[in-house]
């Protein structure tokens, strides 16, 4: 029996293309987003507070 996976003509790429590098630069949020997202905390904190207000 013979292994058919030598039989493939593909060549297998193990590193990334040179061209594309991870950038680890810290993201900066647009004021909406940041709005958004502070509304969200806020709702996430309402929902909390309330559920032990009510316990």
């Amino acid at each position: 029996m013979q292994n058919n996976r030598l039989k493939s003509s593909d060549v297998i790429q193990t590193k990334p293309s040179g061209g594309s590098e991870i950038d680890y630069s810290p993201k900066t949020y647009t004021l909406r987003e940041q709005v958004v997202f502070l509304v969200k905390l806020l709702g996430i904190f309402g929902i909390i507070f309330s559920l032990l207000w009510v316990i």
